[in-house]
């Protein structure tokens, strides 16, 4: 007698193959049988899944819930939309490490991505972090890298330089190598961050070094995504290379009018042309033309040096406010100048933390100007002072044409880039991103067949962190699933109205076990920490 038997589904495997009908049976959380016919076959329960799909739970490999999975509320976002694993520590940025004597400066510059850990929890290496999770209910998988980002915060804090000195780099090699012996499943980097944006080709190199004794991947937000992306793409490239770790691009894109179609199609080329010389590389990204990110991003990478501090000391001089406008108002072939490609038009307010400035909060900085009578610049740099930084954005920055090229792509897969801020609007693909591609892009445009798009979110999402038998309907794979009718998927969250969690999903399995049903968590203990493995 089978745990569970999922009669009569229309059977997407997640390899791209069309639709089959068949009967799948479940026991000890994997797959044990998939049935052409199991008639008189015996179950513990049995579901009754016709009319309906049954595909792999979905894997966000690009998420930011570090601090999100600590808390009580963690799975209900999730699993509405049909993730059954994610893995966090993107863009350089991971809660973990996280040592004396920066530990607070660390956290207080990751809340704006991540919001903060739950209070009734203490941890300053990875282990400690592991170990805290593995003893909490989790209610789907969770995987973790560690960022590069964050390595250097621990070991150099905020100060600018290009390399680090020789007790840096021992400090910074033991947390990188203590981090993946505890599991983390690559590294990963945001070169458009500070400080990490200190870093030049050697820089990078001599800090990941150990790397080459683990081959995980090294995941990359690269320095820019506009004018600058064939750069970044080699700088990137030419790390990995001199590490001989494997690679892959963050949320690829092409950002800024100009560089939409042709900017991307020289980006995939350059991939293509290090795949072509053995290198192994992937990429992917979300289905959304705006991007998520800080305020202060706007800014170029040698005003950002030396922390928040230091940029309100920047922005409160005159002299120096007027110096970066004029850098604001031009091309920047030192840095990606993301107010140029795009405009204020363009920059959405999604959290401010004081009350006095809650009422724009879903408005553009052309918009709060308008209302506060201020030149854009001036609203921006204000904004920053008033709220310690602490500002996020929805930027829109790239076509959909370019995000559909992405998607089909032959080494790319479907993710996120979900940020969890404590306050304000976060950007919809937090709580929307898999029900827009199934409901949008598939069903209701037709931009995609559904068993593609299914591949994308599950085994082509499973392949870059070797994370076990995930994403797949096989005889022996993890028993992730997800029941649904096609018709029923929808998201109404929106840029203004965010906080909306995805409609449509029947069942969501997760190790077997039923985690959600008819719109509801009914089981948040299902999932577990997911560790690198050999």
């Amino acid at each position: 007698m089978h745990k569970l038997l999922i009669k009569n589904a229309k059977v997407i495997d997640g390899f791209g193959n069309e639709p089959f009908s068949a009967d799948v049976a479940t026991d000890g959380g994997k797959i044990s049988k998939i049935y052409q016919n199991s008639e008189g076959v015996e179950a513990e329960k049995i579901i009754d899944a016709a009319g309906k799909y049954l595909t792999p739970g979905f894997i966000d490999i690009h998420r930011h819930a570090d601090a999100f999975v600590t808390g009580d509320k963690f799975g209900e976002i999730e699993l509405s939309q049909g993730l059954t694993t994610i893995v966090n520590g993107q863009c350089g940025l991971t809660i973990a490490p996280c040592t004396k004597p920066n530990r607070e400066k660390i956290l207080d510059f990751l809340e704006p991505v991540m919001g903060r850990a739950d209070d009734s929890v203490y941890f300053e290496t990875v282990s400690e972090y592991f170990d805290i999770l593995e003893n909490r209910t989790l209610a789907l998988n969770v995987g973790m890298c560690v960022g590069n980002g964050t390595l250097r915060m621990n070991s150099r804090g905020f100060e600018p330089g290009e390399n680090l000195t020789d007790s840096e780099l021992k400090i910074t090699h033991k947390l990188l190598r203590d981090s993946l012996d505890a599991g983390c499943l690559g590294v990963t980097m945001g070169i458009v961050y500070a400080p990490e944006n200190c870093y030049r080709h050697n820089g990078f190199v001599k800090a990941l070094e150990p790397m080459s004794d683990y081959k995980v991947p090294l995941v990359c937000h690269v320095r820019g995504y506009g004018d600058l992306l064939q750069g970044s793409l080699r700088e990137v490239i030419s790390v990995a290379k001199d590490l001989n770790v494997p690679l892959h691009i963050s949320h690829m894109m092409a950002v800024g009018k100009q560089n939409w179609g042709q900017g991307l199609d020289k980006a995939l080329g350059i991939l293509d042309e290090a795949r072509a010389s053995g290198m192994q590389i992937s990429c992917d990204v979300y289905p959304y033309t705006a991007g998520s990110s800080q305020l202060i991003q706007i800014l170029p990478p040698w005003y950002q040096e030396g922390g928040v501090d230091a940029i309100i000391k920047r922005l409160s001089d005159p002299e120096m406010r007027k110096e970066l406008v004029e850098i604001l108002k031009k091309p920047n072939t030192r840095f990606e100048n993301l107010l140029y490609s795009t405009g204020f038009d363009a920059l959405l307010v999604t959290t401010l933390g004081s009350e006095k400035n809650q009422q724009y909060v879903g408005k553009t900085i052309t918009e709060i100007a308008r209302m506060q009578g201020k030149d854009p610049y001036d609203c921006a740099f204000d904004l920053l002072i008033e709220e310690n930084c602490n500002v996020t954005m929805v930027i829109f920055i790239t076509s959909e044409e370019d995000i559909l090229n992405i998607i089909k792509y032959p080494y790319s897969s479907i993710i996120s880039d979900s940020v969890y801020p404590i306050s304000g609007l976060p950007h919809p693909r937090l709580y929307g991103t898999y029900p827009k591609v199934l409901a949008e892009f598939v069903r209701d445009r037709k931009l995609l067949k559904l068993p593609f798009a299914i591949q994308k979110m599950t085994s082509e999402s499973a392949k870059l962190y070797r994370i076990g038998k995930k994403g797949a309907i096989k005889e022996g794979y993890d028993a992730d699933l997800c029941i649904f009718d096609l018709n029923n998927i929808a998201t109404d969250s929106t840029y203004v109205e965010s906080r909306v969690n995805a409609r449509g999903m029947d069942y969501v399995l997760v190790g077997g076990e039923i985690a959600y049903e008819n719109g509801k968590v009914v089981n948040k203990n299902c999932g577990g920490l997911i560790r690198r493995k050999d």
